[in-house]
């Protein structure tokens, strides 16, 4: 009985071995057949495959890797302005660097050397003002002006002003020690906050820019009229910065000294001081040091309400800065048309 027993017992487990690996070898047939499938070969492996496979392999020729395929979506830019008059003569201009941008677009409507380098001043403040923004200080706070020799007319070292003052300074009379304060002000040791600005500044695809402190005084402080209209883009999209550089004037009080300080914007066009047709000042920034020239950016728009972001670099005296921007907006609303809204 025992050797009977054993008999049935193999002859069960031959049976099923064997039925096991007719099993495997079709498992395997099938997943060569999803194999080949999946390389899109359009002709059957076999003729047998064809035959057990639920699915024509020409079926599949225009899938890839057994996924469906879609046309990608076509994105169309928006119309840029067209150029309807005639050629500037740019040997007018003083400035080393004139950009015009349109805003809404990006389109360059007039340039001269757009993506050369220089230094560029006091317009680094926009670029400390976006770290100081970041870091949300309490404006209400107040704190010391810096104890050091730096070039200005407005504040004295040790004064005590609220952050919100110091803002104002730095960004309407373009305040040297203003701003130095408020980078202390916020926790950052100089050379990190020199480090972020430059982070920023890659951040915001600013490829020609270098900065070298806070105030634009080092003439590493370097940008191009390209970088300049990116970096004014940025700061003018947030409420503070506008606030401030529209502000025309601000009156700073010392408690320590008992008396007040008047400051005017040093932007000459916000002020009415260089005569323009221009509909409409949307905001911007001055610099000079003796390495960087005279340098203006700002946006203006026209009666449409199409706005232009204007860069001048390097112009060769104060108020040539403000008429060759003056004159660059001008030229270009009076030389292109804006497509009409849909």
């Amino acid at each position: 009985m025992f050797h009977l027993h054993n008999k049935k017992k193999y002859k069960r487990l031959f049976i099923t071995k064997t039925l096991l690996s007719l099993v495997a070898v079709f498992l395997v047939f099938v997943g060569v057949g999803f194999f080949h499938m999946g390389q899109l070969i359009v002709e059957p492996v076999t003729d047998f495959g064809e035959k057990i496979l639920p699915f024509s392999f020409e079926n599949l020729a225009s899938a890839k890797g057994g996924d469906l395929s879609f046309e990608p979506p076509v994105i169309v830019p928006p119309p840029t302005p067209e150029f309807v008059g005639e050629e500037l003569d740019m040997s007018s201009f003083t400035a080393n660097g004139i950009i015009v941008k349109d805003a809404k677009t990006g389109a360059i409507l007039l340039s001269q050397n757009e993506y050369g380098v220089q230094p560029i001043a006091s317009i680094t403040k926009l670029m400390s003002a976006l770290l100081l923004l970041e870091e949300q200080p309490d404006w209400t706070t107040s704190t010391q002006v810096v104890l050091e020799d730096l070039v200005d007319t407005h504040m004295y070292e040790g004064d005590t002003y609220t952050l919100e003052e110091l803002w104002y300074s730095a960004l309407v009379a373009s305040s040297n020690k203003a701003i130095m304060t408020l980078a202390d002000a916020v926790g950052w040791e100089r050379e990190a906050f020199v480090a972020r600005m430059n982070e920023k500044a890659q951040e915001l695809g600013m490829g020609d820019t270098r900065f070298a402190d806070p105030t634009g005084l080092d003439s590493g402080n370097i940008s191009s009229p390209s970088d300049i209209s990116i970096l004014l883009e940025e700061a003018l999209r947030h409420e503070k910065i506008r606030e401030a550089v529209l502000t025309p004037e601000y009156t700073l009080y010392s408690k320590e000294r008992d008396s007040s300080h008047h400051m005017w914007n040093t932007n000459w066009i916000l002020l009415g001081w260089i005569p323009n047709n221009l509909a409409e000042f949307l905001g911007g920034k001055t610099g000079y040091i003796p390495a960087s020239g005279y340098n203006f950016a700002c946006d203006v728009a026209d009666e449409e309400g199409n706005v232009v972001h204007i860069v001048v670099l390097g112009a060769e005296s104060h108020t040539a800065r403000f008429t060759e921007a003056r004159d660059a907006g001008q030229w270009v609303f009076n030389n292109y048309v804006w497509p009409e809204e849909l």
